[in-house]
């Protein structure tokens, strides 16, 4: 798909160096309804849209040669009928009941391939528990997406497979943006105003026509499927015991609006989601108190660490800060492992996208090339609404230079023997320059 480079917000901060590039893109919208199915193109007109998709993706179509039935009325989403891709009316209405995920997509962007995979990932696992995702083709981020209707079609059906609809190419922004995307952006406002910032912008809307949460271009929509599309807590349990949460505890979480969008009910006697719902709702008094998934995926209480001097960086594969970090790391290591020091390393895409690899290519990059020994975890978000819990209790307890974001790759926090952050590192810091600090706190003269 195409993404457009006219739009995408960076913010700078330097020191030493311009080392912070920060991604600060709100959610987009494409105008393309269609189904990789042979059929769907002309079902959408006559009957309730049969997809396949991956993910919800919100029907618009509405380009300045298009003609949009005219809206009375514009509470919901439900309220507006959008083109397909063969120009043919699409009545959002017949999504009722159903969660939706709209997207902008664009067939040349950088971000098309990682979009549209985990798009079809998603889709697949929650298509017959009530999601949906709308996908609208725009063009005007970089010229990413010049081709016509049937050009898109065809590039997202048979590369991708793609199932959802992809409607009629449509403008996001400016004058002639389609009547949904000004009620999306008008519902749920960006950082930097309402306007749509890049290619994959991403709308939630619930089941009642609502939009309740708004995703930057760079949010993966995998991660969405944590934070807002099924996050494994259902509205109205009623045990108590056994491992399932109370409705009540689900509502006064920051997430509640996005928890129950499908109501699936999946944590009874899962005792790990008790202590993330914990994590959700009490602050962590150290470190200790959060649990983190490692490359595997698999859970890993940081209170196994009690007693270790703790060194804890966002890592990344392909910075130019890369070989240094890991070679003085390395050595660090190495040299305190065996007096109690262990460095924790976290991958993050979130700056300059420079860890853009799964879990295992970050496994084998690190292990072959620098033959690491420090464990490696899970990639996460170390700014933003989806911020690690981890992360979220470091930066409280030791700022940077221009707030608590951590500001680019290899920032670098020092833990003492109680779990408690003592220092915070610009990313510029070489690893080696902290042996004093490590020292002081094993307890070496």
């Amino acid at each position: 798909m195409l993404c457009s480079t006219a739009s995408v917000t960076r913010l700078l901060f330097k020191r030493n160096l311009n080392f912070a590039a920060v991604f600060a893109s709100l959610p987009l919208t494409k105008h393309l309804a269609s189904s990789c199915e042979n059929t769907l193109f002309v079902s959408l007109v006559s009957r309730p849209i049969k997809t396949g998709v991956s993910r919800p993706v919100l029907l618009f179509s509405f380009r300045a040669d298009h003609t949009m039935a005219s809206q009375s009325k514009t509470g919901s989403v439900y309220d507006f009928t959008v083109k397909d891709a063969r120009g043919n009316d699409v009545d959002l209405s017949t999504y009722k009941g159903k969660v939706l995920l709209i997207v902008n997509v664009a067939s040349q962007c950088g971000l098309t391939n990682s979009n549209y995979t985990e798009l079809n990932q998603l889709y697949e696992k929650y298509k017959n528990q009530g999601l949906e995702i709308l996908a609208f083709p725009c063009n005007q981020f970089g010229a990413q997406e010049p081709g016509n209707n049937e050009q898109i079609l065809e590039f997202a059906c048979t590369r991708f497979k793609a199932e959802f609809p992809i409607f009629d190419k449509v403008d996001v922004n400016g004058d002639n943006a389609a009547p949904l995307y000004k009620h999306l952006k008008s519902s749920k406002g960006g950082l930097f105003g309402d306007s749509i910032k890049w290619n994959f912008s991403k709308f939630l809307v619930d089941k009642e026509g609502n939009v309740v949460e708004r995703y930057a271009p760079t949010t993966t929509p995998l991660s969405i499927e944590n934070h807002g599309v099924c996050y494994p807590f259902a509205e109205g349990c009623e045990e108590t015991l056994g491992g399932c949460i109370t409705a009540t505890e689900v509502a006064s979480s920051a997430y509640s609006k996005q928890m129950t969008l499908l109501g699936i009910n999946t944590f009874h006697g899962n005792s790990q989601l008790l202590r993330m719902a914990n994590q959700l709702t009490k602050n962590p008094e150290s470190v200790y108190d959060i649990a983190v998934k490692d490359a595997k995926g698999q859970d890993v209480d940081l209170s196994t660490y009690k007693g270790k001097v703790l060194l804890i960086v966002n890592v990344a594969s392909k910075c130019g800060m890369t070989n240094s970090n890991y070679r003085d790391m390395n050595q660090l290591h190495e040299k305190y492992k065996d007096q109690g020091l262990d460095i924790l390393a976290f991958p993050c895409n979130q700056f300059g996208e420079e860890e853009p690899g799964t879990n295992d290519q970050i496994i084998d990059f690190v292990c072959t090339r620098f033959k690491s020994e420090f464990p490696i975890f899970g990639k996460i978000d170390v700014n933003g609404e989806h911020a690690s819990p981890l992360y979220k209790f470091l930066k409280s307890g030791k700022w940077g230079i221009f707030g608590d974001d951590i500001q680019w790759n290899f920032a670098k926090f020092l833990v003492d023997k109680n779990g408690q952050v003592v220092d915070r590192y610009y990313p510029t810091t070489s690893p080696l320059s902290l042996e004093h600090d490590v020292k002081k706190l094993l307890g070496i003269s």
